[in-house]
C-alpha cells in the first residue's frame, strides 16, 4: 500500500506538469504574483469601459485563458490582476500568445507570439521616447526663456519640431501600414487627441481602414469624432441652437446672424479668453455697424452665473450672450469644442467661412467681408 500511494503520488505530479505543459490560448507568467490572485481578461465596450469576459487564478506564478470563440478579426483585450494598478494590452485573434506579467507595472508586461503584438510594442517603446524627449526640450526651453536667451529658446524649439514631425511621420506610416489590424485605430485615435493630425488627414487614412477594422470599437469612436468635427469645418452649415442670456432670455443663433457672426466660447475663469477679449471688442466695435454680430458662449459652471456676468459687464463685452452653465456641455460638445477660446465666423446664411481667428487675423479677415458695407 505504501507503494501504491508513492506510485500514485508520482502520477499526480507527472500528470500537473503534463497540464502545465498545454498551449493554451493565452499563456500566462506572473512572477512574483501569490497563489490565488485573479487575473481579469478584458473587454472594451463601445462606450470605453471595461467588460470582464474571463477570469484566471495564478497557481506557482502561472495562469492562462482557453479561447471562448474564432474571431474574423484583431481585437483589443485588457489585462488586469488583483493588486496591481492599471492593465496590460494586447491584441489577440487566433493564434496562441504567451504573456509575462509585470505585477508592479502592468503596462510594461510582455506578450509574444503575433507579429501584430511585436509591432505595437515597438511603435509603444518609440513614443515613450519621443514623450521623454518632449518633456526635455519642453523643459531646457522654459530655462532658455527665463534666462533670457531667444536664440536658444529658438533652436530648442526648431529641435523640439523636427522630432515631433518625425515621430508624426512615424506613428503615420504605422497606421498606413497596419490598416488592417486594430492597431490602426488605436494609434490614429492618438495622434488625433495629441493633436499632431487634423481631422481631414485623419479621415482619409480613416478611409483605407479595413472594413473589418472600421467595426472595431476604437474606429467607431474615430468615426463619430470625426463626423461631428466634420459638421463644423470651414464650408459647413453651422449647427443652430439656443441659450439663455444672462437676462434669461432664450436666444437662438439662427435668429441673431448678421452679414458676418462670430461664435465665441469662452468662459470668465478661462486667462486667455479674458485676454483676447479686449481685440473682440475692438473689431465688434469697428465692424458691427457693418454688419458683424457676436453670439458667445460662455463654458462657466454650474454656480459661476455671477462671475460670467460680471466678466461681460468688466470686460465691455456688449453683444448677444448666451450659457447652460455647464462646463464642455452639449454646446460645446455640438461644436467638438474641447479647448477655449475657440471661434467660429459665419457668414450671412450660416455657413463657417473661417475658425480660431486671433488678433489682428481677426481684424483682416472682417475687413476683407466687410469692406463694401
Amino acid at each position: 500500500m505504501k507503494y501504491l500511494i508513492v506510485f500514485l503520488s508520482f502520477l499526480a505530479v507527472n500528470q500537473c506538469n503534463e497540464k502545465n505543459k498545454e498551449t493554451h490560448f493565452i499563456n500566462g507568467d506572473a512572477p512574483g504574483v501569490l497563489n490565488g490572485m485573479r487575473v481579469y481578461l478584458n473587454d472594451i465596450d463601445e462606450n470605453g469601459r471595461t467588460i470582464v469576459v474571463d477570469t484566471s487564478i495564478v497557481m506557482e506564478e502561472k495562469f492562462y485563458f482557453d479561447k471562448k470563440e474564432e474571431l474574423n478579426t484583431e481585437e483589443i483585450r485588457l489585462i488586469t490582476l488583483d493588486g496591481s494598478q492599471g492593465n496590460f494590452l494586447l491584441l489577440i485573434q487566433n493564434d496562441h500568445v504567451a504573456v509575462r506579467l509585470k505585477k508592479d507595472s502592468l503596462f510594461d508586461s510582455e506578450v509574444v507570439g503575433s507579429k501584430s503584438n511585436e509591432d505595437l510594442k515597438l511603435f509603444k517603446k518609440r513614443q515613450s521616447t519621443y514623450a521623454t524627449n518632449s518633456r526635455k526640450y519642453r523643459d531646457e526651453r522654459a530655462a532658455a526663456i527665463r534666462s533670457g536667451d531667444q536664440a536658444l529658446a529658438t533652436t530648442i524649439t526648431n529641435q523640439w519640431t523636427a522630432a515631433e514631425n518625425e515621430f508624426r511621420d512615424y506613428a503615420t506610416q504605422m497606421v498606413t501600414s497596419h490598416n488592417s489590424s486594430v492597431m490602426a485605430p488605436m494609434i490614429l485615435g492618438e495622434l488625433l487627441s495629441s493633436k499632431m493630425l487634423d481631422e481631414k488627414k485623419s479621415r482619409s487614412i480613416y478611409t483605407n481602414f479595413d472594413p473589418q477594422v472600421k467595426e472595431s470599437v476604437m474606429a467607431k469612436r474615430i468615426d463619430a469624432y470625426l463626423q461631428k468635427a466634420e459638421s463644423v469645418v470651414v464650408g459647413a452649415k453651422a449647427p443652430d441652437f439656443e441659450g439663455a442670456s444672462p437676462e434669461g432670455e432664450i436666444i437662438r443663433l439662427s435668429e441673431v446672424l448678421g452679414k458676418v457672426t462670430l461664435i465665441d466660447f469662452w468662459a470668465s475663469w478661462c486667462g486667455p479668453c479674458r485676454r483676447e477679449n479686449p481685440n473682440v471688442v475692438s473689431a465688434y466695435n469697428k465692424y458691427h455697424d457693418k454688419g458683424f454680430n457676436i453670439l458667445s458662449v460662455s463654458l462657466d459652471r454650474k454656480g459661476g452665473e455671477k462671475a460670467w456676468k460680471d466678466a461681460i459687464i468688466k470686460d465691455k463685452m456688449d453683444w448677444n450672450h448666451v450659457s447652460r452653465l455647464q462646463y464642455f456641455g452639449p454646446l460645446a460638445k455640438l461644436y467638438n469644442v474641447n479647448a477655449i477660446p475657440a471661434t467660429f465666423l459665419l457668414d450671412e446664411n450660416g455657413i463657417i467661412i473661417a475658425t480660431n481667428l486671433r488678433g489682428q487675423e481677426l481684424h483682416r479677415k472682417l475687413e476683407e467681408l466687410l469692406r463694401e458695407s
